[in-house]
């Protein structure tokens, strides 16, 4: 009796489950790469909006008590590499000799629904420091 070898086609059941393994890493690897450029770009944009709010509390600390400006918005060279931004100030008396400073810049991520902002709040006095 003769037997004849005949030749196995098609693939075996731990080929399938190998390749699709390794197709789910490749899936996951790629999902982790985008979710971190996406949050290396938003945080570089916050610390944009922090050195720009930063910046400008300075330089009304810097300008006295009785330099300050009205309250609105104020432009700074730093706000155009952040995507729709726009900074504001509200200077409002805290009591007879003190006035309180809140900066706000803000930002909206392209292709973002939501808005983005840095706040800072600081007080200015007449006499130059906190008593």
């Amino acid at each position: 009796m003769k037997q004849t070898s005949q030749k196995e086609t098609g693939f075996m059941l731990i080929e399938i489950i190998i390749s699709l393994l390794i197709i789910g890493v490749v899936l996951v690897l790629y999902q982790s790469a985008l979710n971190s450029v996406f949050l290396s770009r938003n945080t570089k944009d916050a610390e944009i909006g922090l050195r720009i709010a930063n910046h400008k509390i300075e330089e009304l600390r810097g300008a006295g008590y009785s330099n300050l400006p009205a309250s609105g918005t104020f432009t700074d060279s730093q706000l155009s590499s952040m995507p729709n931004s726009s900074a504001s100030m509200a200077i409002s008396d805290l009591n007879a000799k003190t006035k309180q400073v809140s900066v706000t810049v803000a930002w909206r991520e392209p292709n973002s629904n939501s808005d983005h902002t840095v706040s800072l709040t600081t007080l200015i006095t007449e006499i130059g420091g906190l008593k």
